[in-house]
């Protein structure tokens, strides 16, 4: 946010990426010549604000080193320094644009207001096609990474602590995952009452496919610290039957009107313990679906030898 506050300074230049796309740095002229002007100022002036850790400094540079940072790698192309440029803008209106949901929804005026908050022209949310879907995408892909974030964390300090105790605890899989939802659900209550419209918004045909693989990463990131490391017809089985909770749990909690929400916190237990006890039975459950697999891979391939298809193969 330390870089989208740059965005409102009276003159500036594209932003540029100086370093890593990791560290996203944003650059501003705030003296000296402009390129393509033709007018000076006493001193060029560059700020660069890096988004990597939220810290922002300003650095004073004499006209003769053109405003470059010793050491900075230069951007490949003009291209990519444009995409880089619109990348990070967008990004700045769209954080923006959250602080202006609870009046507008998830829509074209929240974004439009987000950019003018920016500095920029309302006419800004013409960069984002689907409206307000996109903002709903931004949102839920924050809360992931966020969510994602701190199960690394909380599972690296249960490893140290396991390491100083000089012994392995075998992590209990469905608490995790209980308190992984449920931190992850409470990250839409302060949307709470705008949510329904973002989710029939991520219904719609132009947002489906994001939404989609936004949900199956938020469930494989849960899996995956969770300690799951399967590669077998489980991995699909296990996603997807938690994505069945996790939706559910959704609706759940946009009807609660429980004391913090305790009638979904309470559903999802319910629903993973439903969960657990289909996975005592696992073996049974991949002995038929074994069965069921060969079953179709032979009707497939006695149809392609119908239709003469193997024959061409050979």
């Amino acid at each position: 946010m330390a870089a989208c506050r740059s965005l409102r300074a009276a003159s500036r230049l594209p932003f540029r990426s100086l370093f890593s796309p990791k560290q996203t740095v944003y650059i501003r002229h705030t003296g000296g010549q402009l390129p393509g002007t033709g007018c000076e100022a006493s001193l060029p002036r560059v700020r660069w604000c890096s988004t990597a850790n939220g810290s922002q400094q300003t650095f004073d540079q004499t006209a003769n080193n053109h405003g470059k940072f010793q050491g900075a790698p230069e951007p490949t192309s003009e291209g990519e320094r444009q995409e880089e440029s619109e990348a990070s803008v967008k990004r700045c209106i769209l954080e923006s644009a959250l602080d202006f949901v609870p009046a507008f929804g998830w829509s074209t005026e929240a974004l439009a207001e987000g950019a003018r908050a920016q500095g920029l022209a309302g006419v800004a949310h013409g960069m984002f096609p689907r409206g307000g879907g996109e903002l709903v995408h931004h949102f839920v892909r924050e809360c992931n990474a966020q969510l994602a974030e701190k199960l690394a964390r909380e599972v690296q300090e249960e490893t140290q602590e396991e390491e100083k105790e000089g012994g392995r605890k075998r992590r209990r899989t469905i608490p995790f995952i209980r308190d992984a939802l449920e931190a992850r659900l409470r990250m839409i209550i302060p949307f709470i009452d705008q949510w329904p419209q973002a989710m029939a918004m991520s219904a719609l045909p132009a947002n489906t496919k994001e939404h989609f693989s936004n949900l199956m990463q938020l469930l494989d990131d849960i899996w995956y610290h969770a300690g799951d490391r399967s590669s077998d017809f489980n991995w699909y089985t296990k996603r997807i039957s938690l994505a069945a909770v996790y939706k559910t749990a959704e609706l759940c909690l946009i009807q609660d009107e429980s004391t913090d929400y305790q009638d979904t916190w309470m559903f999802i237990n319910r629903r993973l313990e439903e969960f657990g006890q289909m996975y005592k039975m696992r073996s049974d459950i991949e002995q038929a679906v074994t069965g069921v697999a060969s079953l179709m891979t032979a009707a497939f391939t006695v149809g392609r030898n119908m239709a003469g298809l193997n024959n061409r193969i050979r």
